[in-house]
Order: C-alpha cells, then sequence, then structure tokens
C-alpha cells in the first residue's frame, strides 16, 4: 500500500503526463485526466482501471465538452462506463450509462458520486419499461439524452 502522498503525487503526474500528451489538445487532455482521476478515486480503484474517450454522440463546442470514462473491475474485467457531462466541476456526479429499457441505447440510469452509489444502483433489478414514468428511478437527464434511438418513447427529440 502507498502512503497518501504518494497517491497524491501519482495523480498530479498522471494529469500533467496526460494533459501534455493528449491527443485532443491540452484542455481537452486535461478534463480527461482529471475525470479518470476523480472516477478512480471515487470507485477506488487504480488508474490504470479507468480509460476515457470523448463522448462524440453528445459533443457540443463549449468549454468542458463530455467525457466517457470506463471502469475497468481489477477481479472480473466488467466494465462500467460513465458520462461526465461537464468534467470541469469536480462537484459534479458521474452518469453510469447502460442499456435503455425500450430502445437499448446507452443512456444515464444512476447518479454516481461515490462507490455506494453504484452499490445501490446494482442491488436493484434491471430497469423495465415500467419503471420508467417514476422520477426516483432514473437521472433527470435520462429522458434528454442522445443515446435514445429516434423511435424511442423515452427520448424527446429536441
Amino acid at each position: 500500500m502507498t502512503s497518501l502522498a504518494e497517491r497524491a503525487h501519482a495523480a498530479a503526474v498522471f494529469i500533467r503526463h496526460n494533459t501534455a500528451i493528449s491527443p485532443h489538445g491540452p484542455y481537452r487532455g486535461e478534463e480527461h485526466a482529471r475525470t479518470a482521476v476523480r472516477l478512480a478515486a471515487a470507485l477506488g480503484l487504480g488508474l490504470d482501471q479507468i480509460t476515457t474517450a470523448p463522448d462524440w454522440q453528445r459533443r457540443r463546442t463549449s468549454p468542458a465538452e463530455p467525457v466517457l470514462a470506463t471502469a475497468t473491475c481489477p477481479d472480473t474485467n466488467e466494465q462500467y462506463v460513465f458520462l461526465s457531462r461537464f468534467p470541469i466541476y469536480d462537484d459534479e456526479a458521474f452518469e453510469l450509462l447502460g442499456p435503455c429499457p425500450e430502445c437499448s441505447g446507452h443512456v444515464p440510469l444512476a447518479l454516481v458520486r461515490h462507490l455506494a452509489d453504484l452499490g445501490t444502483y446494482l442491488a436493484r433489478p434491471p430497469l423495465t419499461p415500467g419503471d420508467i414514468p417514476r422520477p426516483d428511478t432514473v437521472p433527470d437527464t435520462f429522458s434528454v439524452d442522445e443515446g435514445h434511438s429516434r423511435t424511442c418513447r423515452y427520448g424527446e427529440v429536441l
């Protein structure tokens, strides 16, 4: 086990290094690196178990373009995909993406700020179409997310 100071130093080095080498430029590179550090800390994972990518589906031209972060369980190799809609804000929750019960598009199914939020989501049975009208079952962004198919009854057409 490494000390807190060593882990903090490693996180700072990770951010500097990934900002400098990012193919997306220094600003987007820093957003990706900070997203990885935040998610790793929230889930208790190592930085080597988090990968990030631009979210081409939810892309916008304003600052803080959305970032997809994939967390891989070191024991099972199971992967969970999270969306950071506004990565410049460190206090924003991650959105766990999963299949819409209607169209199977990857949409936000849970807000995750820490490991217990992920545990609460995983303890529930899978969503069914009848669950969606209840606002306590999915995040507010569920119905406006671009991941729904055009014909999905849950996705709003903007």
